[in-house]
């Protein structure tokens, strides 16, 4: 295995902060704390490696996701940012390429390629693959043996795998790296096979095709290919499509003005569009009253829907949405951690949030969670509820420990 080697700090800081657009647990402290230290070169690894278990809302199903606390988070993306400081993707690898990777801009550059690919009139048909839970399925040992794998790395890789049974977490940037790298010799197939015919996005290929025979010839060296990784196809989601079909799904553009998407979306319950909506519709009564119902319907939207009463919450509507968001999210530690996440920016809300509530956050074992109740605990005077700070608000508290210092982010990518 090769040493560790070490791209420039500031951008692995300023990628790290980009990370947290996807944290399941917002951080008590905005991670101003962490970034810096990643920012100068002093985060030291953290004295161990805990694990909690949270139930997340997705967009087919509620899933168990493993959290650790940000300092893992930022020390595997440290160590991750080391290891593939020098592999390059495949150019038609649009997803997670480097440490200044942006999604915002490569989202859009697939979208222009796919557009451009789908064109060509003797492409009629796309092969559409992905690997069967990708990121649970993974084999340690295919990223071990990786030609870019660093000691150190190889170390943490393999104690995550013992505490959690997977070496990726989901909605982690570092492990969407190198979930990336690992499929490389997959990319290097469909570029013999169907070069400038192909795409990537995490593991799932977009494969444009002249007829059907050559789909399947395509599918089933694919196939054997994963299989060579102990992985296998999604059956439910590999399939062979005309491209027509293809722009109304990942390659389709939700923009425009935010209200009419909005409405849009209510009127079709479509998710995508009340994604796009909600970070930029202006606040407005009507929306927000629509705001509990909407998150009830769709609790994967809950994330966007306090970004939205983020800038609402000044507004009675507003206020009223948080109130009964917080009425209805006593046994939801997801919906909690977004909405102490919240009433950690605002001192109004954090008086609104029920000693019950509280409790339970500073009960539940994971680190993240009890330090946001601690937070909103400390700033709203309840001793009585409140869990033991952890070295990082004890500092926060010799300093004053207002509310307005170091607040959680609640700017999302979930």
């Amino acid at each position: 295995m090769r040493g560790d080697t070490n791209p420039p700090n500031r951008a692995i800081s300023i990628s790290f902060s980009h990370d947290l657009m996807t944290d399941w647990i917002p951080d008590a402290l905005g991670a101003a704390d962490v970034t810096h230290a990643l920012a100068d070169g002093t985060l030291s690894a953290p004295p161990q490696l805990g694990v909690g278990w949270l139930r997340v809302p997705l967009a087919r199903r509620t899933e168990g996701i493993p959290v650790v606390h940000l300092a893992v988070r930022a020390h595997m993306h440290l160590l991750v940012e080391r290891s593939l400081h020098h592999y390059r993707p495949h150019p038609a690898v649009f997803s997670y390429r480097s440490t200044d990777w942006d999604y915002r801009r490569a989202y859009r550059a697939r979208r222009e390629r796919m557009h451009a690919l789908g064109r060509q009139a003797d492409l009629p048909l796309v092969l559409k693959l992905d690997v069967h839970r990708f990121g649970e399925s993974l084999p340690l040992h295919v990223l071990l043996d990786a030609p870019w794998m660093t000691d150190t790395l190889a170390k943490q890789l393999t104690e995550l795998h013992h505490k959690t049974g997977r070496p990726l977490l989901p909605g982690h940037r570092w492990a969407n790296r190198l979930g990336t790298a690992a499929l490389h010799p997959i990319d290097a197939r469909l570029t013999v096979m169907a070069p400038d015919r192909w795409m990537r996005w995490g593991d799932d290929w977009h494969v444009f095709v002249h007829d059907m025979v050559e789909a399947e010839h395509v599918r089933a060296a694919v196939k054997a290919g994963l299989e060579a990784l102990g992985l296998r196809l999604s059956e439910e989601k590999s399939t062979i499509e005309p491209v027509a079909n293809l722009f109304a799904g990942p390659a389709r553009d939700v923009a425009g003005n935010p209200p009419d998407v909005w409405r849009c979306g209510i009127r079709n319950n479509d998710v995508r569009a009340l994604r796009y909506a909600l970070p930029r519709i202006d606040p407005e009564a009507e929306v927000s009253r629509r705001i509990p119902g909407i998150v009830r319907a769709q609790p994967t939207l809950l994330p966007r829907a306090v970004y939205y009463l983020d800038r609402a919450v000044n507004a009675s509507a507003g206020h009223e949405a948080v109130r009964e968001l917080l009425e209805t999210a006593h046994l939801d530690l997801f919906a909690v951690a977004r909405l102490l996440a919240l009433a950690g920016r605002h001192q109004e809300v954090a008086l609104c949030v029920p000693d019950s509530l509280l409790a339970l956050a500073a009960d539940c074992g994971i680190d993240a969670l009890r330090e946001l109740a601690a937070r909103v605990a400390i700033c709203t005077r309840r001793r009585d509820v409140l869990p033991e700070p952890s070295q990082r608000l004890h500092q926060w508290i010799a300093q004053g420990a207002h509310a307005r210092h170091y607040p959680p982010s609640v700017a999302t990518l979930l």
